[in-house]
């Protein structure tokens, strides 16, 4: 075998752009308002359940609530998270260059390679959306 195929950590970084951060900005905004429905709706449906469950059997009722909790922490916790990234969204400066996603990619491997300088990380620098540059880190 003179040659092999393996898997590599490929960083995808973003030169912010007004219009970037304008998709990303409504991205989660769209995710939040789904985040509200969802509450509302765990909400209506959990009151509704439990009020039945506690006439019946108020140890399933007390665990439901608890249930009902958790997910209503974790959501909120998201929705947070997602008011957080907005507000960091807004501060960054046109041009700056900052990490978006890791993607796996893959090189080939060939007898007589130097190992580090395949194996290393890979980036791909994209600015609305159009890839900029391929860096070979």
């Amino acid at each position: 075998m003179s040659s092999i195929d393996l898997k590599r950590p490929v960083a995808v970084n973003v030169i912010m752009t007004e219009e970037f951060r304008k998709q990303l900005i409504d991205e989660a905004n769209t995710t939040i308002a789904k985040i509200d429905e969802n509450l509302k709706l765990l909400d209506t449906e959990s009151k509704k359940k439990i009020s039945a469950l506690d006439l019946t059997n108020p140890q399933q009722a007390s665990l439901m609530t608890q249930q009902y909790e958790t997910e209503k922490e974790r959501l909120m916790k998201l929705r947070g998270e997602l008011a957080w990234k907005i507000k960091e969204v807004e501060n960054v400066q046109d041009g700056a260059e900052l990490p978006f996603r890791i993607f796996e990619g893959s090189v080939e491997l060939k007898v007589g390679d130097n190992f580090l300088d395949k194996i290393s990380k890979a980036e791909i620098i994209i600015k609305d959306w159009q890839i900029v540059e391929i860096r070979q880190a």
